[in-house]
């Protein structure tokens, strides 16, 4: 009998050993998944802040690409009306000098 509880016993403490093993496997691979899921998750938010920082980069040289169009569409019409009034003033000019020359010489 005390035979028969020594090898129950054994087998008890094997068993023990054996789950306890097990626990110790699942605890790593636990880890490991984590490590993973971790490293992953780095790589996606690195991902993810480089395409922003290129969307960014993109954008501001859009805006300024059309902030340089608008500049020189102001620009065009400014030099079109500087035209348009050294052109009014060239012929009052005329038209100025004339009305002087018919008043002081009659």
């Amino acid at each position: 009998m005390e035979a028969q509880g020594e090898k129950l016993l054994q087998r008890l403490i094997d068993e023990e050993q054996s789950l306890l093993a097990k626990v110790e496997e699942a605890r790593q691979e636990a880890a490991k998944v984590i490590e993973e899921a971790e490293a992953k998750a780095a790589a996606t938010l690195e991902a993810a802040r480089q395409r922003a920082a290129r969307e960014a980069q993109e954008r501001r040289a859009a805006a300024e690409r059309e902030s340089g169009r608008e500049r020189d569409a102001v620009l065009d019409r400014a030099r079109q009306e500087v035209a348009a009034v050294q052109e009014r003033a060239k012929r009052n000019q005329q038209r100025a000098m004339q009305l002087v020359l018919e008043r002081v010489l009659p």
